[in-house]
């Protein structure tokens, strides 16, 4: 069943109404290191406390709005709370697929639209579509796949 979702998301084409999010799981299919391209994106006085992380961690984290104790992955926390602010990340040099991947880093991978997405990167929603809906897969950035 997996494979016919597989081939069948490979056949639809993503509209600016897609959600797209950061596919971890791209990485280790790719035999690339995650690690090496978060790195830039955190504040230099969590860069030293990443380089260690292994992976596969888990920790308990308290939601501040219901004060629900949730297990989450450490990385995803990690992420979330030591990125910089997207304006301290971005400038007029930032390359559009490393504003995209700051975006869902910042926000815990919440899945976005191209639309969503240049309206927070300052960039035209059409530019992001033709950029992640192409046959190359940057950083892992793919189509949410019950959407594709």
């Amino acid at each position: 069943m997996s494979s016919l979702s597989a081939s069948h998301s490979a056949l639809v084409k993503p509209s600016l109404d897609t959600r797209f999010h950061i596919d971890f799981s791209w990485w280790e299919r790719e035999g690339r290191e995650l690690r090496v391209d978060v790195l830039k994106h955190l504040r230099p006085e969590s860069q030293e406390a990443f380089a260690a992380y292994t992976g596969g961690e888990t920790i308990d984290v308290v939601d501040p709005e219901t004060a629900e104790v949730r297990v989450v992955d450490k990385l995803q926390h990690m992420l979330r709370t030591q990125c910089k602010p997207l304006e301290a990340f971005q400038s007029e040099h930032t390359s559009l697929v490393d504003a995209v991947f700051h975006v869902f880093l910042l926000n815990g991978n919440q899945p976005l639209s191209p639309q969503d997405l240049g309206e927070r990167v300052s960039r035209p929603a059409q530019t992001i579509l033709r950029t992640l809906a192409g046959r190359v897969v940057y950083k892992g950035l793919r189509p949410v796949a019950d959407e594709a």
